[in-house]
């Protein structure tokens, strides 16, 4: 136990992407079941102010009906096809009515439910784990703070429902006494205004308490993915592989490249350097007529103890070395191994290579 508060004190970075979805999958989403009551019963109400009165007008229609065959009813005997038929009649006289209710509130709480955590089929939160039958930590979950906090917050729905009513009743019961030497309909109407304004009053207390649920939810969640930085570097590992494994590999890249580079140095028309830290290769092929098949071409390049390889290849196979600052810097910042050099650096690399052929005993040809 003492473990498990050390890890939950560690865990104090925001979870990842990665985290999020693996908890989604699971099907640890922040679901506010109060949030989608309160809109239930939010919406069940504005149906009722719209179409009640097409609901309550197929009542009446069915209680009279009702009525009016209570004497033929009374004398005739009821198999199963009698009792059928009467409970298809009445179907299709209420059923058109029920539906235009009950259809519109389970969409409205569909969408609460997509609003609040997306859509989402989770496989894994109702497959099989045998983890679930611990009982110790079933006792932990069941006596767990999210246990404790929704019963307490059911507790209070209920005493702030209550108190809301009663406050709302005994602010109406002069108008509840005014209504007392009226007839039956202008009563009804006026006890179901009374009505509806206690049912508004509790359905805003209602949806105090789903707001306040709705924000536990979302603090009690993200709390809950946060991670330690020792789970952070795990992710990171798992995903991306080992940095120092990945950095072995660069470096041997690099030493497999550079070696690469070093066979093509002999090849090279010239090496322009700075005198100790760049050296760039180039080489310039010309068919037997002596026209440029292409642009110089970078075929190796590097910075100090690789330039200072590239040198010392460089003479041993033959290739002039030709000092030029400017020059080498401007080749090894916008070139890379294999590019052609750009215009831009046409006129001073010309110059460059007559002056190599003139050592060579060769004449340039433009």
């Amino acid at each position: 136990m003492a473990d498990e508060d050390d890890d939950k004190q560690d865990k104090t970075e925001d979870a990842t992407p990665r985290k999020r979805q693996d908890a989604r999958e699971q099907g640890q989403v922040a679901l506010s079941s109060e949030l989608v009551s309160a809109t239930l019963l939010w919406a069940g109400l504005g149906i009722l102010v719209v179409g009640g009165g097409a609901l309550t007008q197929s009542c009446g229609i069915l209680v009279a009906n009702s009525l009016g065959e209570v004497g033929n009813l009374g004398c005739i005997e009821l198999d199963a096809r009698a009792t059928a038929g009467l409970f298809e009649q009445y179907a299709r006289t209420m059923g058109l009515s029920v539906l235009v209710v009950i259809v519109p509130m389970w969409a409205v709480a569909l969408l609460a439910g997509y609003l609040q955590i997306g859509f989402q089929i989770a496989p894994k939160a109702i497959r099989f784990d045998p983890g679930r039958l611990d009982p110790v930590k079933g006792m932990s979950r069941l006596f767990g703070v999210r246990v404790v906090v929704r019963t307490l917050l059911a507790l209070v729905k209920v005493v702030v429902i209550l108190t809301t009513m009663c406050c709302m009743a005994w602010s109406e019961l002069p108008k509840v006494a005014a209504l007392a030497g009226n007839e039956l309909g202008p009563m009804l109407d006026g006890l179901g205004n009374i009505a509806m304004r206690c049912t508004a009053a509790a359905l805003v207390s209602i949806a105090v308490v789903a707001v306040f649920d709705w924000s536990w939810q979302r603090w009690q969640h993200e709390r809950e993915l946060r991670m330690s930085k020792k789970e952070l570097r795990d992710e990171a590992r798992s995903t991306e592989g080992d940095p120092h494994l990945k950095a072995r590999i660069r470096g041997i890249q690099r030493e497999m490249a550079q070696r690469r580079m070093m066979v093509d140095v002999p090849k090279a028309t010239v090496v322009i350097t700075n005198p100790t830290h760049y050296a760039v290769a180039l080489r310039y092929e010309r068919d037997e007529h002596g026209k440029a098949k292409s642009a110089p071409v970078v075929v190796a390049k590097g910075v100090d103890l690789v330039a200072q390889r590239i040198k010392e290849v460089a003479r041993e196979a033959g290739v002039p070395l030709y000092e030029d600052v400017p020059l080498a810097r401007a080749l090894h910042a916008q070139c890379e191994i294999g590019d052609e050099i750009p215009e831009a650096l046409y006129q001073a690399v010309a110059a460059v290579l007559a002056y190599v052929y003139r050592i060579r005993g060769e004449f340039a040809r433009a």
